[in-house]
């Protein structure tokens, strides 16, 4: 069981967009999310797209953050940035009230910069891949 998510990443409501990391490796994380119609990321009883590029490195800094915590440090990295995108396919709309599970995984690091490679899906549909490079 890992810290909750808040002890995790910097980020806040109603910019926090991932409720619970479930899985961490050195190189893997899988985490939560559930997105109501009332969230600041629902527009027209929909998902706005951008939310799974934020979901996915939402991701990846409380990956970070538990990493951190592992290491004996006792709080989340208070820095860390998206600087790309690539690859990125929506394959289908994201639901609503529904829980998606987004996992990602380093495809390769240099230095403070690391790319990797996601997928988020919600049961046994996947609805979107991509690559994010970030600043961490």
């Amino acid at each position: 069981m890992f810290a909750p998510i808040e002890q995790l990443v910097p980020h806040r409501a109603p910019l926090l967009w991932v409720n619970e990391l479930i899985a961490c490796t050195d190189t893997t994380a899988t985490a939560t999310a559930r997105f109501s119609n009332d969230h600041f990321a629902a527009d027209n009883q929909q998902l706005i797209e951008t939310a799974l590029v934020e979901s996915m490195a939402q991701t990846v800094a409380a990956a970070l953050g538990q990493r951190r915590r592992a290491q004996g440090a006792g709080e989340a990295a208070q820095h860390g940035m998206l600087a790309g995108i690539s690859n990125f396919k929506i394959l289908s709309r994201p639901p609503l009230n529904e829980t998606l599970t987004i996992e990602v995984w380093e495809v390769k690091r240099l230095g403070p910069m690391l790319m990797v490679g996601g997928r988020i899906s919600c049961g046994a549909n996947v609805i979107a891949t991509g690559e994010l490079s970030l600043y961490a």
